[in-house]
C-alpha cells in the first residue's frame, strides 16, 4: 500500500513539472519558453452586444470607432445617432460593404431594436473583425 502511495506522489510531481502554467491574463506558457508571458501583448479584442451606457461610453472615448447603422436608407435618413454611417443589412452587398471597413479600428453598429444588428455582428467577426460592439435595443434603446 505505502508503495502505492509513493507511486501515485512520484508521477502526481512528473505531470505538474511538465504541464504549462497558466498566467493571469488567460496565456498559457511552458516552462522551456523562451518568449515571457509579461513580454506579451494582451489585445483588446471582443465582438459582443453592450448596454446603452457601455456603447455611449465607448463612442465618446475612442475618436477611431467605426460606427455604422445596419438599418434601411429609409430609417437611417428618419433619425441616425450623429457620425453614423449607413451599411443596409438588407442590402445584396452588405458583406463586401463592411469589408471597406478598417478592419483594425473598433465598430460600433446598432438597428432599429437589436435585431439586424445581432445578425449582422456575427458577419462582422466571420469577416475578420476583431472588435464590434453591437448597441442592445438598437435605436430604439438610444
Amino acid at each position: 500500500m505505502k508503495t502505492i502511495f509513493i507511486g501515485l506522489l512520484a508521477s502526481a510531481f512528473v505531470l505538474m513539472s511538465c504541464a504549462q502554467t497558466e498566467s493571469t491574463n488567460g496565456q498559457t506558457s511552458s516552462s522551456n519558453d523562451t518568449h515571457p508571458v509579461e513580454n506579451q501583448v494582451e489585445t483588446s479584442a471582443e465582438v459582443k452586444r453592450v448596454t446603452k451606457a457601455e456603447f455611449k461610453t465607448f463612442l465618446a472615448e475612442n475618436a477611431n470607432a467605426q460606427l455604422i447603422d445596419v438599418r434601411t436608407p429609409g430609417e437611417f435618413g428618419s433619425g441616425a445617432i450623429e457620425g453614423a454611417e449607413n451599411i443596409d443589412y438588407n442590402d445584396a452587398n452588405f458583406e463586401s460593404n463592411i469589408n471597406n471597413l478598417d478592419k483594425n479600428a473598433p465598430v460600433l453598429i446598432y438597428c432599429r431594436s437589436g435585431n439586424r444588428s445581432s445578425k449582422a455582428l456575427k458577419i462582422f467577426e466571420a469577416n475578420g473583425f476583431t472588435h464590434v460592439l453591437e448597441l442592445e435595443g438598437g435605436y430604439l434603446n438610444w
